[in-house]
C-alpha cells in the first residue's frame, strides 16, 4: 500500500538511492543512516520510491533521482511503497502411523538348559593368608630417598675499590676530571695560581718550589719582585728561571695530552 513520507529541514536526509531505469529496477532505497531524517520518519531500506515531490520516478534513472532529491532543499515528499513482509511457515506434510501391535507366534518355544550340571565358570582363586600379609607389607613398607642438601656456590671475591685521588689543595678525594701537575693530583677548581688565584686548566702553568703560577706571577717569583702580594719570595738569577721555564714548557704538551686522558677516564 503506498505511503506518503515527508522530510523537513533540509539535507542531509540521512538515505541513499539505489535501482533506477538503466538498471531495469525501480529506484529504491538502498540504506538509511541511523539517527538521521530518514530513520526518524521511519523510511527502511528497500522502500519501493513512487515519485519524489510529485513527479514518477518509474522513468527516471538513479542519477535524475538524486537530482530530483538535491532540488528539494526545505522539505522533501516522498510516495513510497513497501513490500509485503511474509512470514516463514514449515511445510506440513501428511504422513500415516500404524498402531496396529505386530502379532507374535507363542507356539513356538526354544528349549536350552544342560544336561550335565558343572560350573559356568572358573572360581577366582583364593588368595591365602601369607599372600595377604605379603601383599600388605609391600604396600604399607615406606619408601627412602636419599636427597642431597644443596650446595651453595661460593661468591666470588669482591674487587677492592679503586682508590681515589687525593686533591693537594683541599685534601679531599677527586671524583670525575682531575689534573695531574708533577707529581701532585687537583681538582680542576684548585687548579690555581698561587698569587692571582686565577685559573690555570687553558692558561698553563709554572712550578716553582712546589707552587704553581701563571706566566706573569712565575716571572715575578723568579725576580722577587718586591710587591705587598709578594713579600717572602726569594730571589731567583734570570737564567735560572730561563732554564726552568724551558724545562717546563717541554713537558707541557706532554702535560696536557696528559691531563685530557685522565679527564676522559674519570668521566
Amino acid at each position: 500500500m503506498p505511503q506518503n513520507l515527508v522530510l523537513d529541514g533540509g539535507p542531509p536526509w540521512g538515505f541513499r538511492l539505489t535501482g533506477g531505469k538503466e538498471h531495469n529496477q525501480p529506484i529504491s532505497i538502498g540504506r538509511v543512516t541511523p539517527g538521521g531524517k530518514a530513520s526518524l520518519a521511519n523510511l527502511c531500506r528497500g522502500d519501493v520510491i513512487l515519485s519524489i515531490g510529485g513527479v514518477a520516478t518509474e522513468s527516471m534513472t538513479l542519477s535524475e533521482g538524486q537530482n530530483a532529491i538535491l532540488s528539494s532543499t526545505q522539505q522533501l515528499c516522498f510516495k513510497i511503497e513497501r513490500p509485503e513482509t511474509k512470514l516463514w511457515s514449515p511445510q506440513m506434510e501428511p504422513f500415516r502411523v500404524n498402531l496396529q501391535a505386530d502379532e507374535k507366534d507363542l507356539g513356538h518355544f526354544e528349549h536350552k538348559f544342560n544336561v550335565r550340571p558343572r560350573p559356568f565358570g572358573n572360581p577366582a582363586p583364593v588368595a591365602s593368608i601369607e599372600t595377604i600379609d605379603d601383599n600388605n607389607n609391600s604396600v604399607s613398607r615406606p619408601a627412602t630417598r636419599h636427597v642431597m642438601a644443596p650446595v651453595t656456590k661460593p661468591q666470588p671475591p669482591v674487587a677492592k675499590l679503586q682508590k681515589l685521588p687525593m686533591c693537594d689543595v683541599c685534601g679531599k678525594g677527586i671524583i670525575g676530571p682531575v689534573v695531574h701537575a708533577g707529581e701532585k693530583w687537583r681538582h680542576p677548581a684548585c687548579f690555581l695560581c698561587a698569587f692571582c688565584r686565577v685559573e690555570l686548566k687553558q692558561r698553563g702553568y709554572y712550578l716553582i718550589d712546589g707552587e704553581l703560577y701563571c706566566q706573569e706571577h712565575a716571572s715575578m717569583r723568579a725576580q722577587g719582585a718586591a710587591n705587598p702580594s709578594q713579600e717572602g719570595l726569594a730571589h731567583v738569577p734570570l737564567g735560572l728561571l730561563d732554564a726552568v721555564l724551558a724545562g717546563h714548557l717541554q713537558g707541557l704538551m706532554q702535560r696536557l695530552a696528559l691531563k685530557d686522558t685522565l679527564e676522559r677516564c674519570f668521566e
